[in-house]
């Protein structure tokens, strides 16, 4: 169904296009999220991916996977968007809350002590580590997918991940969350 949708798309019709953007897009927003603290700036980002992907798309590989394709487009965007405007990148707490995520009043009472030990946690790791347990768990990106967009080796990433989510263990039990 997808491949009828992008050939279509790729034929000019803005409503495949449409039903594109409309099975992506969450995806599409949690990694510009992850990759924008300013959420009017991953918005932008993301206007931008969407429209750089609309003018590429008649150049896309049919025989190749979409998602990919799309993320490489989302990054490469959120990246030229944070060196002109030298944004940081936001916690995973901060950006759940922000949209939304959090929808149920029990969910967020049962939460919120949880997840500000986590933001505080989160913090406390450089940068790097803690853009690729945002970009694991909240956009909910696999190995490869975290490869592509930060353009490093699967082997890499899973390294990286491993000595990102220990380190984040020990700050947590050092905090006293979920010490066992």
């Amino acid at each position: 169904m997808e491949e009828e949708a992008i050939r279509q798309a790729q034929s000019g019709d803005h409503a495949a296009f449409r039903k594109l953007v409309e099975a992506h897009s969450e995806m599409a927003w949690r990694v510009a999220r992850t990759l924008l603290e300013d959420s009017l700036a991953a918005e932008d980002a993301l206007q931008e991916a969407w429209l750089d992907a609309w003018r590429g798309l008649a150049y896309f590989d049919t025989t190749r996977p979409f998602r990919p394709w799309l993320l490489t487009i989302v990054a490469n965007r959120c990246r030229m968007t944070r060196r002109r405007r030298a944004l940081p990148t936001t916690s995973i707490s901060e950006t759940m809350h922000a949209d939304g995520l959090f929808e149920d009043p029990a969910d967020t009472l049962v939460q919120s002590e949880t997840d500000a030990s986590l933001a505080a946690s989160l913090t406390m790791l450089p940068l790097e580590r803690r853009r690729l347990i945002e970009l694991r768990y909240f956009a909910r990106l696999d190995i490869s997918e975290i490869a592509l967009v930060l353009g490093i080796a699967e082997g890499t990433v899973k390294s990286r991940l491993h000595r990102a989510l220990t380190t984040l263990k020990t700050i947590l039990q050092r905090a006293g969350v979920g010490a066992q």
